[in-house]
């Protein structure tokens, strides 16, 4: 995979993660609907911003070939085996905390990606700033799950 290829993949996980929530959010009420509709706009945003770095580098003619093929290979596999399966279910749980389980495990696959291909994009601060809040994400997403919200809940509570 070149480097357009890997910053492709982040755009589609982010596309997918801002539909995502969205499903979610239309489902859900109260503080949770809140969440939701916040991870939706914040994935909208992490979206653009990897477009921008994909576009700032379009008429750099080294773009389609920079790769490290050590970590191009090792992002390449892993986005194969653990995103792409995530990313083509279209369903969306019908539990919470089914949902919130989902939730988390994308954005621990996102983080985990991210931070391979950081090392071998031109905008490394860029990745690593939203790998920061794709962490932060993963926190609200793991609190809520743990949290006090999910104690009115049983494990097959609909949202």
């Amino acid at each position: 995979m070149t480097g357009k290829d890997l910053l492709a993949v982040a755009v589609k996980i982010e596309g997918t993660g801002y539909s995502y929530y969205s499903k979610l959010a239309a489902k859900a009420s109260g503080a949770l609907k809140i969440l939701f509709e916040e991870l939706a706009n914040q994935e909208r945003d992490h979206e653009k911003r990897f477009q921008e770095i994909m576009q700032k580098y379009e008429s750099e003619p080294t773009l389609a070939t920079w790769q490290n093929e050590e970590v191009s290979g090792y992002a390449e596999t892993y986005a194969k085996a653990f995103i792409f399966p995530e990313l083509n279910k279209e369903e969306v749980p019908e539990t919470m905390v089914a949902a919130l389980r989902k939730a988390i495990e994308v954005e621990k696959d996102s983080i985990i990606y991210y931070n391979e291909i950081k090392s071998i994009v031109p905008e490394s601060k860029a990745v690593e700033e939203i790998i920061k809040e794709e962490k932060e994400h993963l926190r609200k997403l793991s609190e809520k799950l743990l949290g006090e919200d999910t104690s009115v809940f049983s494990e097959g509570s609909m949202i």
